[in-house]
């Protein structure tokens, strides 16, 4: 069996290498290793392709995407940059804390990560740029606002994660609102000390006139997450009809506000199936590859290397956290939890970590992923918006990984951060 993980592996490396996607380079190595073993049948490719991508749950990643582009549509990211600013846009690095409160919203109504941070930075950094913020750094600061999307609910990567695992989708959903706040205040801080650097002037205070206005035309915005969260925790719905009544109620908000059409009905529609299929066939063939490598006893090289750390649950998880970290800087973010996460799964079992704390520990490091140089989709989604260089970009970053990567950390030893909303919800399991 060790030959054939260590062919499973090469195969993979190599291929990612040469450059060949990272779905199609698990699916062909995958395939490649169960052709070349003898006492693999190849009917386990299609059962495994077709049995991971069997889940009800997975049906709320396409309604979850496409609530979202209909709420853009209709014009929701206006109205919620104009409520945060009129919020915080007073203090000083004002704009920028507007930047990140717009960030902290908007993952409430969409959960992609990707769609946040388009929708941000091309509203935000010529805006950001023409009031003194260097543009490497606006470009930073927006993509990790946008990276909130996955931790703050209700969140795609949630979603597949539960959809692979016996985890309540609505649990999840709640246990990531403290981490992902405190996220966005450590941003904020880190925005106040570049803003005192640089010297960005304050903006006076729009007046509580104004500030009502926009909390006004921001509750349909504001609501949604209410919608889909309180559906999911009150029974009346599951987490893929939330998903249904989340487009419907964006549709329906869309249709009043006189934005919606069928033209952008259809755009809307065609981007949701897009991002799905993208989505499910890295699942498919990361979950046939987590397969072999779980059949393959990766699993028991993965508890024999935690060995070292003698027991201590803490250190397990940080190298844990460190490995998915590596990993999300070249991966897809998807794609390495659906590979690894078979592979830790024994040392939840062994060590006796609650799923749920596990869960975010891995979503919180995965999340990060999107912002790490060499991949970091979301750093060249937001340069090549914003015609920005990238290494501009990629010298201000770091510093919001280190917020990321801090309260990582702070979860990791304080586990009640994440079963806290849980428990006092009452959900069950926590």
């Amino acid at each position: 069996m060790t030959g054939y993980l260590a062919l499973l592996l090469i195969l993979f490396f190599v291929l990612m290498l040469i450059g060949m996607p990272v779905a199609y380079a698990m699916a062909v190595a995958s395939v490649a290793t169960i052709m070349l073993d003898p006492n693999m049948q190849t009917m386990v490719i299609p059962q495994k392709i077709f049995t991971s991508m069997d889940s009800f749950s997975l049906m709320a990643v396409p309604f979850f995407m496409m609530a979202g582009s209909l709420m853009e549509i209709s014009g929701i990211t206006q109205r919620l940059i104009d409520f945060a600013k009129s919020l915080v846009g007073h203090l000083t690095g004002g704009l920028g804390h507007a930047s990140i409160v717009t960030g902290i919203l908007m993952a409430g109504v969409s959960g992609s990560a990707n769609a946040d941070t388009s929708a941000l930075a091309s509203i935000l950094v010529p805006a950001l740029t023409k009031e003194g913020y260097e543009p490497g750094y606006s470009c930073a600061m927006v993509a990790s606002a946008g990276a909130l999307g996955p931790v703050i609910p209700p969140s795609i990567m949630m979603v597949i994660y539960a959809g692979v695992t016996s985890i309540s989708i609505g649990t999840m959903f709640l246990a990531g609102f403290v981490p992902g706040l405190m996220i966005g205040i450590g941003y904020m801080i880190v925005n106040f000390l570049y803003a005192k650097r640089a010297g960005i002037e304050r903006p006076k205070f729009a007046g509580w006139k104004q500030l009502g206005i926009d909390f006004v035309n921001a509750i349909p915005a504001l609501v949604l997450p209410l919608i889909i969260i309180g559906g999911i925790l009150s029974g009346v719905v599951t987490a893929t009809e939330s998903g249904v009544l989340a487009c419907v109620y964006a549709a329906l908000y869309g249709l009043v506000r006189k934005k919606l059409n069928f033209n952008n009905l259809f755009g809307c529609i065609t981007s949701a199936i897009n991002g799905t299929v993208n989505t499910m066939v890295i699942v498919a063939f990361a979950c046939l590859f987590g397969m072999l490598a779980t059949n393959y006893n990766m699993g028991k090289v993965v508890l024999s290397v935690a060995t070292i750390f003698h027991g201590n649950g803490s250190l397990i998880l940080l190298f844990v956290s460190i490995v998915l970290f590596i990993a999300g800087m070249f991966i897809d973010s998807t794609a390495a939890m659906l590979m690894l996460i078979p592979i830790f799964a024994p040392l939840i079992t062994q060590y006796g970590f609650n799923p749920l704390h596990f869960a975010m520990v891995c979503i919180l490091t995965l999340d990060m992923g999107g912002l790490s140089p060499p991949v970091g989709l979301l750093i060249y989604l937001a340069a090549n918006i914003t015609k920005t260089k990238l290494e501009r970009v990629v010298r201000y970053i770091w510093r919001f990984i280190a917020v990321n990567y801090t309260v990582t950390i702070l979860v990791i030893l304080i586990p009640w951060l994440v079963m806290i909303i849980p428990r006092l919800a009452g959900a069950a399991g926590v």
